[in-house]
């Protein structure tokens, strides 16, 4: 049986499960709308319309519009100074591709087989770069086929090239221009949406769900990497400051929420009404964040309040992680209250010694990152390669048979062929049908177009701002708007729009259709990666887990820079984890990591977390002064916490083996034995150390039961 075969062989019921999803518009995620930055990138393509109309050159303006275009997709990619580069990664790409594809389809049609190679392997390889720049690269190839349909000599390609340039430098400066615009609000809406994530999580806890926290990092996270550059340095650190205090209490709650599940029914009673305490004051900095500005100094002495109020009982449970709990969100108020109290952002600008740089990743590490995947070993390797060879066959059918524009057979396929199984089946369909019914509606948009000269910039308009809003709402509503537009835009430049509508539903298809082909006769399934995925999870949490024990080991030698980076590299790789089961679940069933072993390793690696975190509480707690660390003779508790770290170290090794081979762990390394010699040995005041150790150890064991009941014999692995 041939490979295509074999891996078109799904089940029946497996289809009939399926094939609802890939007629559904949904998930539909209405919050996602985002109408004003829709607003901002609908601006900087109808403006060249506009300014095309007003000159005589409406056909510059459409020009320029196709580069403004994608260009405003990819400045929805980063926060500020990433946005500005992705554009201009973006627009310096859509030229070079705008003036290659014109001038190649005049001169040597035939020779496009070999562009379309090249463009395919970039945009697949540019999948290991992340969503940004991926993104941004992606736009190439959509300009390279759209430029196809158009043939031109050099010169006037040149012209055009310089267009689209100026179309998508244009989205850069308005994503520029906004900064200025009351700057500090993208950080204070995401900070304000991270403390509310806290206040819903310690409100869980507080009902009695006793779950670790989400894997996800916090929205301020992603904004505080790329600030606004004009924000006021003094500003820009308390911003910092007031996160490094979220994920501090976010680490309390889940040791709160680790401490009440193992406490006795009054005990967790107790921590529970503690916890919704918190979650109430936790709710007061969201709303103080979020006020207008001059509501936000009442509502900061709210907070002080609030937070000052909250009352560490003497015979509390858990009382070290109480306390801790009780002092950050102290912290928190005098953070809230020093912005409260300080002038607005924008009196600032022009006060500060420099603007803030955010770290962006540079050329040399994008092209190390480039190189290291350009190779079938890795899964963008592989895409790569696929995307190319299907994009060049795409480009020989469409030139042998002369279909009427074919561009949009090879434009659909570079869409939709996606790396993940998922992806490419859904986006295949919903596109095919998003366009079947975006071409209509564009071809009745475009007659009424047609009624006056300023009708043309105003349906351009409405359509591509929806388009735009709509992006990350559902792929099949983007994909209707979005192929109205094309339609309106490739009629202002003179290409009748009926019979572009018809050719492209047909293009379409075949794109698409060409798209699941390429995929599945070369898959790419999550199960093949997904051993090494987990198998980082459980190497990252184990050294995690260890350095926190060797950090309670010898109190003094607290690095909080390597805690915080090794506590963020295991939240992603169990981000990354519950992409991968997700992404599994999609998948036909295999014989590799199943999904439902993955999800059962999900849910024993969240407690896990659960007791490292309770560790990450302890270990500032037990800090002492640097200069008295030579002076604290190693003690027995001390080798004890050692020899538990790293016979954590090792069994975690063994399970991470076990996860890469699909074999049985071999027997866990007694970390029980070490934990009980802990326990016989430590102190009263030593309890909550002796819990969080107790559930780290139990989470452990469970991992190594879960792998030796549920790995399938290495005979039935593909």
């Amino acid at each position: 049986m041939s490979p295509l075969t074999s891996n078109l062989g799904f089940s029946r019921s497996y289809l009939g499960g399926l094939h609802w999803r890939l007629v559904a518009v949904g998930p539909v995620r209405w919050g996602a709308a985002a109408p004003w930055r829709a607003a901002r990138a609908a601006l900087g393509v109808v403006v060249p319309l506009a300014v095309g109309a007003a000159s005589g050159h409406l056909d510059y303006g459409a020009f320029a519009a196709l580069g403004a275009m994608p260009g405003g997709f990819a400045s929805f990619q980063g926060v500020s100074r990433g946005r500005i580069a992705a554009v201009a990664l973006a627009s310096g790409g859509m030229a070079v591709s705008t003036f290659v594809g014109a001038t190649t389809a005049a001169a040597a049609p035939w020779l496009l087989v070999v562009v379309v190679i090249v463009w395919g392997y970039v945009m697949g390889l540019a999948v290991c770069l992340g969503p940004r720049l991926s993104v941004a690269i992606l736009q190439w190839g959509v300009s390279l086929m759209i430029a196809v349909g158009l043939p031109l000599a050099p010169a006037p390609a040149g012209v055009r090239a310089g267009l689209v340039l100026a179309g998508g430098l244009l989205q850069g400066l308005l994503v520029a221009g906004s900064w200025v615009v009351r700057p500090g609000d993208a950080e204070r809406r995401a900070m304000a949406d991270s403390y509310r994530e806290l206040s819903v999580y310690a409100g869980g806890v507080a009902d009695g769900s006793f779950e670790p926290p989400s894997s996800v990092a916090f929205p301020a996270a992603a904004v505080l990497e790329d600030p606004n550059p004009l924000l006021r340095e003094v500003t820009y650190l308390t911003w910092l400051d007031l996160l490094e205090e979220a994920e501090r209490v976010r680490a309390s709650l889940a040791a709160l929420a680790a401490r009440a599940a193992a406490t006795a029914p009054a005990g967790a009673a107790q921590l529970r009404r503690l916890s919704a305490d918190a979650a109430a004051v936790l709710d007061v900095v969201a709303a103080s964040l979020a006020a207008r500005r001059r509501d936000r100094i009442e509502r900061a002495r709210e907070l002080t309040r609030r937070a000052a109020a909250i009352a560490v009982p003497t015979d509390a449970v858990g009382r070290p992680i109480v306390e801790a709990l009780s002092g950050q969100l102290r912290a928190v108020a005098r953070l809230v209250g020093s912005l409260a109290e300080s002038p607005p952002e924008a009196n600032r600008v022009g006060q500060t010694g420099g603007l803030i740089l955010p770290h962006e990743t540079d050329g040399t590490a994008v092209f190390a990152m480039l190189r290291a995947n350009a190779s079938l070993a890795s899964e963008a390797g592989r895409h790569a390669l696929r995307l190319a060879v299907a994009g060049g066959l795409a480009e020989v059918i469409v030139l042998a048979t002369g279909l009427r524009d074919g561009r949009w057979v090879v434009l659909t396929l570079f869409l939709v062929l996606k790396p993940d199984y998922g992806t490419t089946v859904y986006r295949s369909v919903q596109r095919g049908v998003g366009t079947g019914l975006g071409v209509a509606l564009g071809a009745a948009a475009a007659q009424v177009a047609h009624l006056g000269r300023w009708e043309p910039l105003i349906v351009a308009g409405v359509i591509v701002a929806a388009a735009y809003a709509l992006f990350d709402v559902a792929y099949p509503l983007y994909s209707v708007a979005m192929s109205m537009f094309i339609v309106v835009l490739l009629d202002i430049l003179g290409t009748p729009a009926v019979p572009t509508a018809a050719a492209r539903v047909v293009d379409t298809a075949i794109g698409a259709a060409l798209a699941l082909i390429a995929y599945f006769a070369w898959p790419t399934w999550e199960a093949a990666s997904a051993r090494e995925t987990f198998a980082r999870l459980v190497e990252t949490h184990a050294e995690y887990g260890a350095y926190l024990l060797r950090q309670l080991a010898y109190p003094g030698r607290l690095d909080a820079g390597r805690l915080r980076n090794l506590q963020v590299t295991a939240r992603r790789a169990r981000s990354d984890a519950e992409a991968s089961a997700a992404r599994l679940s999609e998948e036909p069933q295999r014989a590799s990591l199943r999904p439902q072993l993955a999800r059962v390793l999900i849910a024993t690696v969240r407690r896990l977390v659960q007791a490292e975190l309770a560790l990450h509480v302890l270990a500032p707690l037990q800090q002492v002064p640097a200069a008295d660390a030579r002076e604290v003779a190693p003690s027995k508790r001390a080798a004890l916490l050692d020899r538990l770290a790293s016979a954590l170290t090792a069994t975690m090794s063994e399970l991470a083996r076990s996860l890469r081979t699909m074999q049985p762990a071999a027997a866990a390394l007694h970390l029980r034995q070490h934990q009980v010699e802990l326990a016989g040995q430590a102190n009263p005041e030593d309890s909550a150390l002796v819990n969080a150790t107790d559930s780290l150890v139990d989470a452990v064991d469970t991992l190594h039961a879960v792998l030796r009941d549920h790995l399938v014999s290495p005979k039935e692995c593909p």
